[in-house]
């Protein structure tokens, strides 16, 4: 769980402050990940099973995290301040629970490689993306709801390597820049991918999804904790093409 912890943080905040007067939130735990996709061809056939050398599609998608963790606190931490709530470190460990949702709508080109099994993509569109947190360390407990909407931008890679199966690798991250809202928020998955239909395939692999506020990494008067919330682990997905 320490390696998939480091890999979130990695993944959606690589650069943070070294002299804040508060502890991140850490709130990333082990998920399964359900995810709902759906691709409408403009120009070109897009489908794994029946696709023309370049396609420009519409693409759209869905993607949910529920995680719980325990933030480990030792005597001499700084507080961390969340939800309107000091949380000492006398006051012992916080239990996080998150809920995390990752929605976005984009224009998406998907180029093959000449007569090859290999593929690149791109995304570029708009995103949403929103998390429901709650700590609780003994009688003190905060919760907070916050989303944003920004820029969103992916790359991904498709490797066909039987007519109607797939290895595919996605990162899509979102950018609303929120101070104190969301900064910025990303998905990650790795899957195998099998169309069972001409326009359905089921995806089966690892993911990552998770969001991240700055507060005090983005502003010294904003004593606030820094947020990281998410989760790692199966991913799960479905995906209409038409």
């Amino acid at each position: 769980m320490k390696a998939l912890r480091f890999a979130v943080l990695a993944l959606f905040a690589p650069c943070a402050a070294l002299a804040n007067q508060t502890d991140d939130v850490e709130a990333t735990g082990g998920s399964v990940i359900p995810s709902l996709g759906v691709s409408i061809d403009v120009v070109g056939r897009s489908s794994v099973r029946d696709h023309t050398p370049f396609s420009h599609a519409i693409d759209m998608g869905f993607a949910y995290a529920h995680a719980t963790h325990k933030q480990d606190r030792d005597p001499g931490d700084q507080p961390v301040i969340f939800g309107g709530t000091t949380f000492l470190a006398a006051n012992g460990d916080i239990d996080w629970t998150s809920n995390v949702q990752f929605a976005h709508i984009g224009y998406r080109p998907r180029y093959w490689f000449g007569g090859s099994n290999f593929a690149l993509e791109g995304v570029i569109g708009v995103g949403w993306a929103g998390v429901g947190l709650k700590g609780q360390a003994g009688t003190l407990a905060a919760t907070e709801r916050f989303s944003a909407t920004g820029l969103a931008l992916g790359v991904g890679g498709i490797w066909r390597f039987l007519p109607a199966t797939s290895l595919q690798l996605r990162y899509l991250g979102i950018y609303p820049g929120k101070k104190e809202g969301v900064t910025s928020a990303a998905r990650f998955d790795l899957s195998v991918a099998h169309a069972i239909a001409k326009n359905l395939q089921v995806r089966g692999g690892l993911g990552l999804l998770g969001v991240y506020s700055a507060r005090e990494d983005k502003d010294d008067n904003v004593v606030k904790s820094p947020v990281h919330a998410g989760g790692g682990g199966l991913f799960l997905g479905l995906d209409f093409t038409f």
